[in-house]
């Protein structure tokens, strides 16, 4: 059967984001910068929450780091009737909004920037905590990265990330930074194995796969009745590469099982793969020579090593960073 469009669209992001190294992160929020929200109370259980979020300009917190120049800080924390932090993703969205910085900043930089935006709001303890859950999310950003290069397969990869993050954040901050989007890979890899069992006659098959179905959110239930595997394009592109499969072969067995615009949505992330690869190489060779320079001085290496990241986005420094220091940049 061959998938629709949005299913399709869902499965070429989704291996766009493995190519790139940091789908272990599942930012599928993002670090969208906000304009228009308020600081002020909002209704929670318990009531009477004060909310601490956007409406304070990131020049106010520091003009050096120009990926955030005249924007306004995204995400927020909000606490309850007791002043303690809620595990939302609104405080995901605000640890995103400062780790842009990464690249730009030190890491005690971007910790520092992120105590004096809270500080006025919090009490002492609150902030402590908040603080404690920053520390824990940086240091799973890093670990999930080696993490998704070190498993054997997609699965493998998927349960280690899902095992740290509960071993860096707790189950109930786990649950709520990623409780939706582990459900929802659940979900697909049980729909998947249905369809793999050879054991199961058709009739037994369907049954199965629309009793699975009927769980789902509805906006995901027409498009998951089409029967597509989430992580078969990113499997089939990985027997690609082990094979050193050419451009044109690629594209015939793409077409053949997804049709048409699969096909070119697939090519377009081969590209976007290697150019990522071939821009990953070309730092890696600079930075090397950078820190191999003994004629520059502490200030000098790192403002070179600065001016190496000036060609990444916001994004894309933060995927850098987390290569480099678990030595998993690519060789020349």
């Amino acid at each position: 059967m061959r998938p629709v469009p949005g299913m399709l669209a869902a499965a070429c992001a989704f291996a766009a984001m493995l190519a790139g190294g940091w789908w272990l992160s599942s930012r599928d929020e993002g670090s969208a910068m906000t304009s228009s929200a308020v600081t002020g109370v909002r209704d929670i259980d318990p009531p009477l929450a004060v909310a601490v979020s956007a409406g304070a300009s990131a020049a106010s917190i520091g003009a050096r780091a120009d990926s955030l120049r005249d924007t306004e800080v995204d995400g927020g924390v909000r606490v309850d009737a007791r002043g303690r932090p809620q595990p939302d993703r609104e405080l995901r969205r605000l640890f995103d909004y400062f780790l842009s910085r990464t690249g730009e900043q030190s890491p005690e930089a971007i910790r520092v920037a992120l105590i004096a935006h809270l500080q006025p709001h919090l009490a002492a303890d609150a902030l402590a905590t908040v603080l404690a859950w920053f520390d824990a999310y940086v240091a799973l950003e890093r670990d999930s990265v080696a993490a998704g290069h070190e498993a054997r397969d997609m699965e493998a990869a998927v349960a280690r990330v899902r095992s740290l993050r509960r071993e860096r954040l707790g189950a109930e901050l786990a649950q709520a930074w990623y409780g939706e989007e582990e459900r929802a890979y659940d979900d697909a890899l049980a729909r998947r194995r249905l369809l793999a069992d050879r054991s199961l006659d058709e009739a037994t098959r369907a049954r199965r796969v629309a009793e699975l179905d009927a769980r789902l959110d509805p906006q995901w239930q027409a498009e998951r009745a089409q029967g597509l595997e989430l992580d078969s394009a990113v499997r089939q592109s990985r027997a690609f590469e082990a094979r050193r499969v050419d451009a044109a072969t690629r594209y015939a067995e793409r077409e053949a099982l997804y049709g048409r615009e699969a096909a070119q949505r697939l090519a377009q992330l081969d590209a976007r793969k290697a150019q990522w690869q071939d821009r990953l190489r070309r730092y890696a060779a600079q930075r090397q020579r950078v820190l191999a320079d003994t004629a520059l001085s502490d200030s000098q290496r790192r403002q070179r090593m600065a001016s190496l990241l000036q060609g990444f986005d916001a994004n894309e420094r933060r995927r850098v960073d987390a290569l480099a220091r678990n030595g998993l940049l690519p060789g020349p």
